[in-house]
């Protein structure tokens, strides 16, 4: 089903807000949590040099200034809200208006030797690889696990399956997206069907897909920014509207 707009405004009932707002800051406290863990494990192995370089990079990243913020991107489907991933932004300006107030910001890890990856993607996989681990292990785990109940309950519900093999996917007869953030090295993750979506725009109509990307921000809930994603990968963002 396709929907129509003639504006930038993009309608969202009290209860996707309320859901969206806290399903949000539970994912950003797992992805936290996961980069933090495969930081150190990475850092273990790196040199001197690799961890000089990082706190250089480290150092542009963050520097003196506002706080960067998580464009987090997701789907509402008919087995509800799904994130397919993450953005770092940092803030132009105060307050969240539209694409100009956050500039895109790529995050990237010391993996040792000098290499450093993009890591939003990376994190995903690294989540739903821990949570399959943790799920098929229960039973000899018991309490001492590394997520916990609730936040196992928030990765099957929220968090799009996304694997380092396109073989899990292929046996559960599932379509998968590729991705490559590491360059030549693929990902794989549950393809999710994004809603149709078309907007008149300066009287032209686009047509594309509807995703609603969510500013997180020091474990904040920063407001909705919707966006039309056409077959191009380009974007066209719009206003949130609650109804």
């Amino acid at each position: 089903m396709r929907e129509e707009s003639l504006s930038r405004e993009v309608r969202y009932g009290k209860q996707d807000i309320a859901e969206l707002e806290s399903a949000s800051i539970q994912v950003h406290l797992i992805y936290k949590k996961a980069a933090e863990l495969f930081k150190r494990t990475a850092n273990t192995h790196s040199t001197k040099d690799d961890l000089a370089e990082e706190k250089t990079h480290s150092s542009n990243r963050n520097g003196q200034g506002p706080t960067p913020a998580v464009l987090q991107k997701w789907i509402q489907t008919a087995r509800g809200w799904k994130c397919i991933g993450c953005e770092m932004r940092q803030p132009d300006s105060i307050g969240i208006q539209g694409d100009a107030a956050f500039h895109e910001e790529r995050l990237f890890l010391n993996v040792g030797e000098g290499r450093f990856v993009q890591t939003e993607m990376l994190i995903q996989a690294i989540v739903w690889s821990q949570y399959e681990k943790i799920r098929m292990l229960a039973p000899w785990l018991g309490e001492d696990t590394f997520y916990t109940v609730q936040e196992l309950d928030v990765i099957a519900r929220y968090i799009v399956p996304t694997y380092f093999s396109e073989r899990p996917l292929h046996e559960q007869g599932k379509v998968s997206k590729v991705h490559h953030p590491f360059g030549q090295i693929p990902l794989y993750q549950e393809y999710v069907d994004a809603p149709s979506f078309c907007v008149q725009v300066d009287g032209t109509l686009l047509e594309g897909r509807l995703l609603t990307g969510v500013y997180v921000s020091e474990e904040q809930f920063f407001g909705l920014n919707p966006y039309l994603k056409d077959g191009d990968g380009g974007r066209t963002y719009m206003q949130a509207y609650v109804q």
